[in-house]
């Protein structure tokens, strides 16, 4: 955590920030009480007769899906806990922990990719980790609009290259997928267990061959954890850098070489509270996009340090105070990022 704080003082000056647009951000939270609990991946499902829908991963080993209502102020949300088949059950099951880190809807293929981190360091296996963790394929019942049951579940077999910088609770954050290639971000590049750096890989892997097409390293692109993936096409990628508080947008050429990056720093406001924007338990861990290049982002809270500071919380209601001590996320919608 001292690492997380470094680069959150470093960075969070760098540039003049994202402002959250359309009546966001909200508070995920539904009239009814229901919520998402430590939201580390989102995916924009659809929209139908006014409302958007979108798939959210936890890293509780939740799945929820989410209909907003925008034409509301503030958006009003709708969320649907999803369950789990026997055969998906039976598989979670047997982690430790269930880590949800980022979860993808391939339209093309109607299927759900879920990132899920390993939690299961041993003296006697100390990389035992490594044989639950990564990328797993699954289907659900009805359509991505109104389905509540997730039915069956395999996990992808990956080159073995991708898990070469993975240890016990720092693995791939981010996925993305297009119909040609898979993108995963690894966290962090770390020097050892528990030590940040100033960067991270992203591997990129041909879906038809299931080769390693490239690893590219973030150093040179001032990218320091990568939380969270969207692929606009096979050589455009949106990522949010968590550490540092900032949204990425990077072009490749055809050899997957950067040729342009744009970083912007995101104004990570509370609901209602422009004033209020410097809570660094507030941790961006996820983006997608809507079909007319909205960005949106939900967080997963640092709940050691989700609380506003004395002088701010004078000015919370006691719901709003109460959503920090229960540590509510929090989704933000940014207003078309892409710069092409």
């Amino acid at each position: 955590m001292i690492a997380i704080i470094i680069f959150l003082n470093v960075y969070h000056e760098s540039s003049e920030g994202m402002l959250s647009v359309g009546n966001y951000p909200v508070w995920m939270k539904d009239a009814s009480g229901n919520r998402t609990d430590q939201t580390s991946g989102m995916t924009y499902a659809g929209s139908e007769n006014g409302y958007k829908t979108f798939i959210a991963c936890d890293d509780i080993g939740k799945i929820n899906r989410i209909r907003v209502n925008e034409n509301t102020n503030p958006p009003e949300l709708e969320i649907t806990e999803i369950k789990y088949s026997a055969e998906v059950q039976t598989l979670f099951d047997k982690f430790k922990k269930t880590d949800m880190e980022d979860i993808y809807y391939d339209k093309e293929n109607s299927k759900i990719y879920l990132a899920i981190e390993g939690h299961e360091y041993s003296s006697y296996d100390p990389e035992i980790y490594k044989k639950k963790e990564g990328v797993y394929e699954l289907t659900y019942n009805k359509d991505i609009l109104t389905f509540d049951s997730l039915l069956t579940i395999r996990r992808l077999k990956l080159p073995e290259e991708v898990y070469k910088n993975t240890y016990d609770n720092i693995s791939f954050e981010g996925i993305a997928l297009t119909e040609n290639y898979l993108f995963l971000g690894l966290e962090n590049l770390q020097d050892s267990v528990n030590i940040f750096t100033d960067s991270t890989l992203i591997y990129i892997i041909d879906r038809k061959s299931k080769e390693l097409v490239k690893t590219v390293n973030t150093r040179n692109e001032k990218i320091s954890t990568i939380c969270g993936l969207y692929a606009v096409d096979d050589y455009n990628l949106i990522g949010v850098d968590r550490n540092a508080r900032r949204m990425f947008y990077i072009t490749f050429d055809k050899e997957f070489n950067i040729i342009n990056t744009d970083l912007e720093e995101m104004d990570l406001m509370i609901p209602g509270h422009k004033d209020i924007n410097k809570v660094l338990g507030i941790a961006v861990e996820s983006v997608t996009m809507d079909e007319d290049g909205n960005v949106y982002c939900a967080t997963d809270p640092w709940k050691d340090f989700y609380k506003p500071d004395l002088t701010e919380r004078k000015k919370l209601s006691q719901d709003e105070l109460n959503n920090f001590f229960e540590n509510v996320p929090i989704m933000y919608k940014f207003k078309k990022v892409i710069k092409k």
